[in-house]
Order: structure tokens, then sequence, then C-alpha cells
């Protein structure tokens, strides 16, 4: 082979920047991480990351902005968390790396998405375009760990222009022989231009069929110069810095022993694959969340009017409850996504959609929601930090696309009805709430159990009417014997459901009901197994949570719900009084 090539390298002017925020971490002493990247590690990585309003922060809000508006990549600050070692959360241990619980690197991304969903979105891409090696395994695997550690970012290079999310229709070809030799375009790709390696989805056999696919992982750093060249970042609405360009290969040879898995298995790990990482980008929106609701609390905690602060008037600390509550659920069902992959990976197929459709889009809720209530302000910048609420906004609406859009995420819903619907032996409530526990630490997943398609559908969705009932009395009982009474109703018409080539509009809704029923689930069981259940600040997020659904579901109306949501806002304006967020996952971090 001819000399290798790099993509694009970056100015003198931007990788003095980066080195400045690396040094300037290394003088505090923060930069490198705990030895062991395990939940202890969150806090270390948090107190590294600083505080966003300061700005000093390895990520600062008013940096991030400025970025966002100049539509500039924050190399610095992806500098600074590589030389930090997050990239180790991505490995699972057995390659090298410090991944065991997967809710660890999730929380993590969480955390950096706290501060700005773009740094998350390029850093935390590594995690996407590596997971196939971990799932095909063999030597793959650690050629594959060699690059992650060190920082470099990885690829998933799946789409191509005008073949949307029909992943079977790839163009891209690869001539499999004594070597491989790939050709074609892949676009839009994050990190496609400053990404390392890319872990490419080509065709390998003209057959049609499922088995004409296979993945190979191309080292830029080991093929030809002439055989790369790259497509202009596209201009995106939200993660404006983010790199969304295109890799163009031309007959590039990669040596055979970078296949990524058997010939023929791309596609079967790609939909394996997409399991893992659907939950994961879940972790992105729940950033974006976390940013809103901190903006709103502070705003209705300051903001005066006719001699009270907008917190005092109880229509407004109902919106801004209600918007909590939304939160609260999908951190409940991203927690849910993450213990799944561990405990029922061969449900995955299934969890992960309701998993990534729900969250991003009750983010997006929370987000419409809290726009009117934060006022013009939520639009502008530099007006006491409230301007980076406009730009979490526009980058949560990205997160809805990624690894499958909401459309995608249900119709795999819709494809599960049978199974969602079929008969099956009473669900172990009690096994239930247990794999929700916090004390358990977990090994990496064992891939070798996930699958194309459920036989049953999902324990935790199946348990929902078992863990109302473990509800007995309390105050959240009332709406959430509602949601049982209409998840049994959406099962029996789920089950009657016709198979539709091209679903229609009745199957997506009914889909998007059942997904909200998850929810209830996920709900409920997270809060059942955590060290805080049945204490009042545990009453009070769940009661406000299940009303929020009713609502949604059009159980309850709003203002039934108001009083609930009221209180969770009383609630988090104390929290937050103490610099704490409202959270479900309460002694998480102290239950190794």
């Amino acid at each position: 082979m001819s000399a290798p090539v790099a993509a694009p390298t970056l100015g003198a002017a931007v990788a003095d920047a980066a080195a400045a925020v690396t040094g300037a971490t290394a003088a505090t002493g923060a930069v490198v991480a705990p030895e062991r990247l395990d939940r202890s590690a969150v806090a270390a990585f948090d107190a590294f990351l600083g505080d966003p309003r300061e700005p000093g922060a390895v990520i600062s809000t008013e940096r991030s902005i400025e970025l966002d508006e100049a539509s500039a990549f924050p190399v610095a600050e992806i500098a600074a968390v590589d030389a930090w070692g997050l990239q180790r959360a991505y490995v699972p241990e057995e390659h090298g790396g410090c991944l065991g619980d997967v809710f660890v690197p999730m929380t993590m991304i969480r955390r950096l998405a706290g501060r700005d969903v773009t740094a998350a979105v390029a850093h935390g891409k590594t995690f996407l375009g590596a997971v196939g090696a971990w799932i095909a395994g063999g030597p793959i695997a650690a050629e594959m760990a060699g690059i992650v550690v060190t920082g470099d970012p990885v690829s998933w290079g799946l789409t191509e222009l005008g073949r949307g999310s029909d992943l079977s229709n790839t163009a891209t070809v690869a001539a499999v022989g004594a070597d491989i030799r790939v050709t074609g375009v892949k676009w839009p790709i994050n990190n496609a231009t400053r990404g390392r390696a890319m872990t490419v989805l080509a065709r390998t056999c003209d057959e049609p069929g499922p088995r004409s696919l296979s993945l190979v992982l191309v080292d830029k750093q080991r093929v030809d110069a002439g055989a790369l060249s790259y497509r202009p970042k596209v201009a995106t609405h939200g993660i404006r810095g983010a790199d969304i360009s295109g890799l163009e290969l031309r007959s590039a040879l990669v040596e055979r022993d970078h296949l990524v898995g058997a010939p023929g298995h791309g596609l079967e790990i790609v939909l394996k694959s997409l399991q893992l990482t659907r939950p994961l980008t879940t972790a992105l929106s729940l950033g974006a969340a976390d940013h809103a609701i901190a903006i709103a609390t502070g705003f209705a905690a300051n903001r005066r009017l006719f001699g009270r602060t907008l917190a005092d008037l109880p229509t407004a600390r109902a919106t801004l409850g209600a918007a909590i509550a939304d939160s609260l659920l999908a951190e409940a069902v991203m927690y849910a996504g993450a213990r799944g992959a561990h405990r029922t990976p061969e449900e995955m197929s299934l969890v992960s959609a309701l998993v990534k459709f729900l969250v991003p889009d009750t983010v997006d809720l929370l987000f419409r929601d809290l726009t009117p209530f934060v006022g013009a302000r939520s639009q502008l910048l530099g007006i006491a930090g409230v301007g980076a609420f406009q730009k979490a906004a526009r980058d949560n609406r990205v997160v809805g696309i990624f690894d499958g859009n909401s459309v995608v995420n249900l119709n795999m819903v819709i494809n599960e009805f049978p199974s969602i619907a079929r008969a099956a032996d009473p669900v172990d409530v009690d096994a239930i709430v247990a794999d929700f526990g916090f004390g358990e630490a977990d090994g990496w997943v064992d891939t070798t159990r996930l699958r194309l398609v459920t036989k049953r559908g999902s324990r935790v969705l199946r348990s929902l009417p078992a863990l109302v009932d473990l509800l007995g009395e309390r105050p959240a009982a009332a709406s959430a014997r509602r949601i049982a009474l209409e998840f049994d109703r959406l099962v029996a018409e789920a089950g009657a459901a016709p198979r539709e080539s091209a679903p229609s509009a009745a199957s997506f809704d009914l889909a998007e009901r059942i997904a909200l029923c998850f929810g209830a689930a996920c709900a409920i069981a997270t809060d059942l197994a955590a060290p805080q259940r049945g204490s009042a600040p545990s009453e009070v997020r769940l009661a406000a949570i299940l009303d929020r659904l009713a609502v949604r579901l059009g159980l309850r109306s709003s203002t039934d719900a108001a009083s609930t949501a009221a209180a969770l806002a009383e609630l988090a304006l104390e929290e937050a009084a103490r610099a704490r967020p409202v959270t479900m996952l309460d002694g998480w971090a102290d239950a190794a």
C-alpha cells in the first residue's frame, strides 16, 4: 500500500486551543480519569467538566453558544474529554477497557450533553461506530479497542444519499478477496471527516436478501492516500458544530481481517448493534432536558411579577412540574433500556425501539411546553444563560433521528404487535423490580442473546398490571390503575390489528400509546427498586409522572393533574436551592 491518508488537519489556531484546554485541566490535576470507570467515576467526570456557568470550565455555556453560532466543532472540549479518558468507558473490560454496566457511559454522556449536546454527539459517536466489533468478537474487537482507547474517533458508515432508513438498499460495494476493495459514498455521517476510522456497511454479494451485506472497518491510517475524499459538512439546524459530512471511498484497499463479523452478517450485526445504541443515544436527550429544567427552574425562582416570583403562581408551578415529570419519565425509560440490555437482551429489539421513540419524543414535548414558560428569552442569546435553551431545544430535535427516527421505531413496535398480544406465562413482578435494582453491578452485555425479534414482547411491558398492584393504595395508584386498564385494551387491539405492508395511522397511534404504557411500567419499576421508595419525594415524583402519562393518554385532564405537577415543581425548587436535581435515581451512584 502507498502512504496512508488522514482526514483534513486542524488549523494551527484550533489545535492550539485544544492544547490550551488540555493543559489547563492538566494543571488542576483533573485530566486523567480514575483507573476504573465504574459508577463512582461519574461524579469525578462531572467535577472534571466543571460548572458550565463559569468561563473556565472544560465546557462552558458561553463558549458552547459561541461555537454553535459559528457552526464550529468543539475541538478543545473534545480534546480535554479525550485526555480525561471517557473513551475507555466505550470498550468492554475483556478488550482492555472499562465498560461493564452500560448505564455508566450513558450517564457520563448525559452529563456531557447537559453542558453541550454537540460535544456529547461528537464524542459518543465512537461507541456507536465500535459496538459492532464487540458483538462480532474475535480479532477485530481487539483491533477496534486499540483505536478507541487512544481517543481516535470511530464513525458508523450506514446511511447513503437518497436511501433514507432502508439499509438493505445499500449501494456501497466491498469486493472481498485476498484483500477488500471498498467503493461507495457514505453520507451524512457523524465524524465522517474527523474520524480516524469508519465501520462501513457494504454490499459483498449481488444476490438479493439480508446476507448480501457485510461490515468493514476502514482505518484511514491504513488506506491509500488517493482512495478517500470527503463530502462537505452539512448545515444542520441543531448540533450545528458537529461534523456531519460524508466519505467517498474509491476502491479503498482494506486488509481481509478488517471484516467486522462474518461475510454476509453485516445487516444482522447492525440491527443487533442498534439494540444497544438506541438506548445510549437517549442520554443525549436527557442531557438536553437537564439543561432545560435547570434554566426553567432558575427562571421560575428568580423571575418576579407583581411582587411575587413566577414559582408562586399556581399555573406556572403546574407547567414547570409537568415538564419535570416528563424529564423523570425519560430518565426512568433510559434506565430501563440499560437494565434491559443486561437482564433481557433477547427482548431488546422491542425494548430499544420503545426507549428510542419515547425518550426523545417526551423531551421534545418538554421543550415545547417550556418555551412559552420561559418566554421570548428562550430564543435569545446572552440573557443570563437563558440563550442556551434554544440551542438545547434544537439539538434534541436532531437526537430523534439518530439510529432510526420515530417512524422507524414505531414501525418496529407495530411489527411486534403479535408478540405483544401473544399469551405468555405470568410475569414474576418481584424479579422485574429486582432487575431494576441499583445495587448489583453488571458485566458487559451477553450479546449472544440479542435477537432480531422477540417471542413474547417485553416482560417489563407485560408486568404493568402487576406493578400497579404493588402500589397498593399509594396516591399514584389511581392514575396507574387507569393506565393499566388502558393497557389491557391496547393489548387486545394489538392482537386484532391487521398485518399491513404499509402501517396505517391507526397502527402508529396504537404503537405510540403502547410506548406510553411501557413508560408507566418503567417509572413504577424504577421507583419500587429505589432506596427511597415510599418516601415523601418518591410519592411526589411517581404521582406526577403517572398523572402526566394519564393526560397524554387522554385518561385525565391537565387540570386534574395540576396539583401533582405543582407539588413536583415545589420539590424541584427545594432541591435546586440545595444545588441538587430531582431524579428517579437517588442512590444509584452509591449502590455499587
